[in-house]
């Protein structure tokens, strides 16, 4: 099939198209709705070494490495305790009371990335309460700063220090609508374009709505309908020429309607007819009406 045929065919099955968006935005929609709104709130903390190495190289490597360990600590058991335990009023019943239980919800609350080779590790924190969301970031930059030693063997040679505050904000951020959405509509045109690639006859249009796309679509020319013709109804003329001609009655009116345009014209002398030409100025005057190009 040839990119303008295949542009065509797509122009023609505009039904079978808002059909897959349809159902993708609905999917997007209950998909949405299925899972709880979740407030953000993110902070940065910052990596320093204070060792004597003179090399920027290895420093830079050593940043790097602490930043991508302790990221990867802020999910695991030892630090969720700590964090519960660093004096910040979290609520320990969101988590829920099994150790699985516990660290599935806190992997989904709480999430630490280091940034490159900076040395900055970003922290961003969702929960369904705004100011617990807040207070969790806080509570983990803390429990960085005091309990980031029992993860490494740097010693005192290492600090960290918040350099960007907990920001939260003031509405859900999770789900993200306008990125399901948009991830919908993206989805529904790319099945759909697979879908008319694969099924391009007519029996295999998908059209939810059949009665509103057959309104939507009906044109004046559609909507005109050929009036009705009835054929005429004549009577059979059942007498023949000559038996019309033939009656005794019509004969005799025929005849004196001719003998009197004959005496008529037996009264006219060749005096008389120029007489009557020259008062009305033409032969068809005195024969009857002239013909008028108006009639």
């Amino acid at each position: 099939m040839e990119f303008k045929d295949y542009l065509a065919l797509i122009s023609r099955k505009k039904g079978t198209m808002a059909s897959f968006v349809f159902i993708f935005v609905i999917l997007a929609i209950i998909l949405s709705l299925a899972q709880p709104f979740k407030y953000g709130s993110s902070s940065q903390v910052l990596i320093i070494q204070n060792s004597v190495n003179s090399d920027p190289y290895l420093a830079s490597k050593s940043t790097e490495y602490l930043s991508n360990i302790l990221a990867k600590v802020v999910s695991s058991n030892s630090f969720f305790e700590n964090v519960l335990n660093s004096g910040y009023y979290i609520d320990k019943n969101y988590f829920g009371n099994t150790i699985k239980g516990q660290m599935k919800t806190w992997s989904k609350t709480v999430s630490a990335k280091a940034i490159n080779d900076s040395g900055i590790i970003s922290l961003d924190v969702y929960h369904t309460d705004r100011s617990q969301a807040e207070l969790i970031n806080r509570a983990v930059a803390y429990t960085l700063q005091t309990k980031h030693g029992l993860y490494h063997g740097g010693g005192d040679n290492v600090s960290i220090k918040v350099i960007d505050e907990p920001i939260t904000s003031n509405y859900p951020v999770k789900p993200n609508l306008v990125l399901n959405f948009g991830l919908a509509l993206a989805l529904g045109l790319i099945f759909f374009g697979v879908y008319v690639y694969l099924f391009p006859e007519e029996k295999y249009n998908v059209r939810l709505m059949p009665k509103f796309a057959g309104h939507k679509n009906k044109t004046r020319e559609d909507s005109y309908q050929e009036p009705e013709l009835t054929p005429a109804a004549f009577e059979p003329i059942t007498e023949t020429v000559e038996e019309v001609y033939s009656a005794p009655e019509q004969e005799n009116e025929f005849s004196e309607n001719l003998n009197g345009i004959n005496n008529n014209f037996d009264n006219y002398d060749d005096l008389d007819i120029r007489e009557e030409i020259a008062k009305h100025g033409d032969m068809k005057n005195i024969f009857g009406k002239p013909y008028s190009n108006d009639l």
